[in-house]
């Protein structure tokens, strides 16, 4: 084993050790091992003061964790009265969505998240972990509760009516973000919602900038796109339905069907690429790569909730795997028609083997794909 492969094993044991302490384990000098620390860091295999090493599988999701409940009516609902309903319960939060559907695809993904010291909190934390995505970054603050949603939906799976609960939120502050950065640089690409305060978001989106990190955003919603910065230079994707487009193009929403020049507006922020998810219209590409609007695939819906976490997904899954971001597009495409079948925010039937076989499909123009 040459001093490189040495230096790196220690580093995998422990990210936090010292240049002196891997002198004296390998019998070289401190500038030595200094001098490997800078080759090792110039190749891209290690990132961050930490040394934590990179991954080229690793997908960092940076966000909303929560405790979601859904009532679903039984009929038309009727305001100012009572509505039968069926109430579930299940994890939720953009940000975990998104990571928990990469884990099914086969990919490696973390979460950076705050819950409470509650049995929420520990429920999700657990179940997250139990579905294949590394929680070990996710932060316990004691003394404050888990976020929640809960969500109203018609008789048909539309939602109605939705409930936010997440001021704990406020709590993933610029210095978190910093005491994380070395496990969030380790990372091929980040993904973040805008659950994250505003300093939060400015601060992730400089760094990836200034350390040419691949970032992903999910607008989550318009009220909370209003938190993202003027100068977007540094975000490489942004995923907002229509009225978040708007919201990011300085528009007002209904004013214009013109996606082209919404997808435009929001790209002089400095956005690479941009995809306005338009629901049975499809999706709007603009970006490096050209402009698209894609069809969408015929479906029979059960439910709309996950279907925008399941897109954002599918798109990373397609980059991870070195497609084009036009082409990723078909994945995210697929992996929404197949969420959009079920009744769950993160689908089990969205496996890495069904979202090959529905891209395959789709790529032959079958349009029997439930």
């Amino acid at each position: 084993m040459d001093r490189e492969q040495q230096i790196l094993a220690l580093i995998r044991q422990n990210p936090f050790i010292s240049q002196h302490e891997m002198a004296s384990i390998i019998g070289i000098s401190r500038s030595a091992v200094a001098g490997y620390i800078a080759a090792l860091t110039k190749k891209g295999t290690i990132r961050g003061r930490a040394y934590v090493t990179s991954d080229e599988n690793t997908v960092m999701c940076i966000g909303g964790a929560n405790l979601d409940s859904k009532a679903t009516s039984k009929q038309a609902i009727r305001l100012a009265s009572s509505n039968p309903v069926r109430v579930t319960e299940s994890c939720g939060g953009v940000a975990r969505n998104i990571a928990e559907t990469l884990a099914g695809l086969a990919c490696q993904t973390a979460l950076l998240t705050v819950v409470g010291d509650d049995k929420a909190g520990q429920w999700v934390l657990e179940e997250t972990r139990k579905r294949g995505v590394d929680v070990s970054q996710a932060i316990v603050l004691q003394g404050e509760n888990t976020g929640t949603y809960t969500a109203l939906l018609d008789a048909t799976g539309e939602m109605f009516l939705a409930f936010a609960n997440m001021d704990i939120y406020d709590k993933c502050t610029p210095a978190l973000l910093r005491d994380k950065w070395p496990h969030v640089a380790s990372a091929k690409l980040v993904i973040a919602d805008t659950n994250l305060p505003a300093e939060t978001l400015g601060e992730l989106i400089d760094r990836c900038r200034e350390e040419s990190l691949p970032l992903f955003i999910d607008p989550v919603s318009s009220e909370k796109a209003k938190k993202l910065p003027q100068e977007l230079r540094g975000v490489t994707a942004i995923f907002p339905n229509l009225e978040e487009a708007c919201q990011l193009a300085g528009i007002t929403p209904g004013s214009s069907n013109d996606y082209s020049m919404i997808a435009g507006a929001i790209r002089e922020r400095g956005v690479r690429h941009v995809f306005i998810t338009l629901g049975s219209q499809g999706v709007m590409y603009a970006g490096e790569e050209g402009e698209r609007l894609f069809k969408p695939i015929p479906t029979k819906v059960v439910e709309v909730t996950g279907a925008g976490d399941a897109f954002v997904a599918g798109i990373a899954y397609g980059v991870m795997r070195q497609s084009t971001y036009m082409d990723s597009c078909n994945y995210g495409l697929a992996a929404s028609h197949i969420t959009l079948q079920t009744d769950q925010s993160v689908a089990s039937e969205l496996t890495e083997d069904r979202l090959q076989q529905t891209l395959l499909h789709l790529t032959k123009g079958d349009e029997s794909l439930s």
